[in-house]
């Protein structure tokens, strides 16, 4: 039973918007990366940032689920004050434009989760999740298979 609950608060945000995944336009938008333009050095560096973001998700994802709004606030605000990487500093030089724009449309959606959600407004805080989701598989779409190459 709490399976059942959990998947159905999980797709909720689907049925609210039509599907968290990111449609044809956003996924064509996101697709402006050659594999062979991502060095072994620039992959390294990512997977070990998202290695920590992803135990952040899954948090969230937990808590938004169980309808935790108070920690479901509390780590979107975390993910919303991640700082920025740097496109001038380090591996992230060699990193993509587009990189940094989903990274700022996520913090941005991250904001907007941490508002609602504090807010208490259930409604709101579902679709605001849904919308850090689409940004996140935005982001996959256009990086992670390259990235395991």
């Amino acid at each position: 039973m709490r399976t059942l609950l959990l998947l159905a608060a999980l797709a909720a945000p689907a049925f609210a918007q039509g599907s968290i995944f990111p449609d044809k336009n956003l996924k064509k938008a996101a697709k402006q990366l050659e594999a062979s333009s991502v060095s072994q050095e620039v992959r390294d560096f990512l997977k070990l940032k998202m290695k920590a973001h992803s135990k952040e998700m899954q948090e969230l994802s937990v808590a938004v689920a169980t309808v935790r709004l108070v920690d479901v606030q509390r780590l979107a605000q975390d993910i919303a004050n991640e700082p920025r990487l740097d496109p001038s500093v380090g591996p992230a030089v060699k990193l993509p434009a587009r990189y940094f724009e989903l990274q700022d449309e996520g913090k941005k959606k991250a904001q907007a989760l941490a508002d609602v959600a504090k807010a208490n407004e259930m409604s709101g805080t579902l679709e605001k999740y849904g919308q850090v989701v689409e940004n996140c598989m935005a982001c996959h779409a256009a990086f992670r298979a390259q990235m395991a190459k």
